[in-house]
């Protein structure tokens, strides 16, 4: 079963580069204007995991999700990428995209297909992520946020 999760905005950025670094993930852009980061804890408050989004007009990028884990292979990391694409559709994209640095990932069993970055909109290539922070080797998935 999926545990209920609490989502809590991260305003220590100090901490967001140490739990980022801890599972590998980039953190040059972090601090920048127009990403949102997250805190997911259970409703009991045990800290599960970490996600970010870059919202994108009628797209939106997700970043850094990541589980604890002891959390693993429980669904924790499709409810915090479906809480964030809900984000992202609430504020109007209709797509979500995300890098990965390998073929494999969780996002193929939630529905996400991995695309070309010449099919990605111009507003995803123009991110840091897809212009440096990711490799261009970087995997690019896409999925529809529902809307």
């Amino acid at each position: 079963m999926i545990p209920a999760l609490v989502a809590t905005a991260v305003d220590d950025p100090a901490g967001l580069v140490g739990l980022l670094s801890a599972a590998g993930l980039p953190t040059e852009d972090v601090t920048e204007p127009g990403r949102v980061f997250l805190r997911y804890a259970t409703e009991d408050g045990e800290f599960v995991g970490i996600g970010g989004f870059e919202p994108l007009g009628s797209a939106v990028l997700l970043r850094s999700i990541a589980v604890v884990p002891e959390h693993r292979g429980r669904g924790v990391g499709g409810a915090i990428t479906a809480d964030l694409m809900e984000r992202g559709r609430v504020q109007g994209a209709a797509d979500a995209f995300a890098f990965t640095t390998g073929e494999r990932t969780f996002l193929a069993a939630l529905g996400f297909q991995r695309v070309e970055r010449t099919k990605a909109p111009a507003a995803v290539l123009a991110t840091r992520q897809a212009i440096g922070l990711c490799s261009a080797s970087a995997v690019l998935w896409r999925k529809e946020t529902g809307r």
